[in-house]
């Protein structure tokens, strides 16, 4: 079990490096390539990850292992081929998904495409930088990952994996907002979808610091009319009890002088007996 996770581990940590390393290249290239040039923060997600690069050198990684000394040409189109059906997958589903195109090959002229998910010069860019990561940049990778104890693998791990999951859940939020929002059609549309994304969450989060400020209000206006019915509750009590005691008092009152007259009844009938004619 422990030899199993410590795998699995392993190759998690190799996606999100991967991940890394293409949303670096990735955002370098469309920034440099932008008119102006500007900072273009590539990817479905808000990290700096890209995992369709994460997953196609980690499948390319994980299913060239038993062909490490074929020939380099049939390397290569087994790399350009994993990479293109990948890319052709992820851009169909995210199209399907969310009903706007992420990325789109059509508008070059000299690119041979399929429904422009898909291109043969990425493809061959694909090939290409598969076999430069495969043959120089892996094994400095893997080293690096052999370097982390188990227990640091499983935590780093965990830790990217929460981090992934959030981001993914946030992408998804905005990203379905897009649908009430950005017309699909057949263009690359990923540049607007993020720039939309950041923002529906600076909307979101003003309109969360005015829902604050207005249950702010309720609260204190809520406060204020029950402090105030307090007030006239306790008011209201207390003239009850002034009522009550003054009532209380005549009635002892009353009672006294009903005793006093009681007491003079006696004397009063005698007094009457003598006047009396009979």
């Amino acid at each position: 079990m422990v030899n199993f996770l410590n795998e699995l581990t392993t190759w998690i940590l190799y996606f999100f490096i991967y991940s890394i390393i293409g949303w670096v290249f990735e955002s370098t290239y469309c920034s440099l390539k932008a008119k102006p040039p500007h900072f273009i923060n590539r990817g479905f997600l808000f990290g700096p990850l890209c995992p369709i690069y994460g997953s196609g050198l980690v499948a390319v990684a994980f299913l060239m292992q038993p062909f490490t000394y074929i020939d380099p040409v049939a390397k290569f189109l087994i790399i350009a081929g994993v990479c293109t059906v990948i890319e052709y997958v992820a851009s169909f589903v995210m199209e399907k998904l969310y009903h706007v195109r992420w990325w789109s090959y059509r508008n070059s002229w000299y690119n041979f495409t399929i429904n422009g998910r898909v291109s043969f010069w990425t493809s061959i860019g694909f090939g290409l930088g598969g076999l430069i990561v495969l043959n120089y940049i892996h094994p400095s990778i893997v080293d690096f990952v052999g370097s982390f104890s188990f227990g640091a693998k499983m935590a780093l791990s965990v830790s990217l994996i929460i981090l992934f999951m959030l981001d993914n859940y946030m992408s998804n939020a905005a990203a379905a907002s897009v649908k009430h929002a950005l017309k699909g059609g057949k263009i690359d549309l990923t540049d607007e979808i993020k720039r939309y994304a950041i923002n529906y969450y600076r909307e979101q989060t003003r309109k969360t610091r005015r829902l604050a400020k207005k249950l702010l209000k309720q609260m204190k206006k809520a406060q204020k009319t029950a402090i105030k019915q307090l007030r006239g509750a306790q008011k209201r009590i207390m003239r009850q009890a002034a009522k009550l005691e003054y009532r209380a008092k005549r009635h002892e009152v009353r009672k006294e002088i009903a005793k006093t007259d009681l007491k003079t009844i006696p004397r009063k009938t005698e007094r009457l007996k003598k006047n009396s004619k009979f």
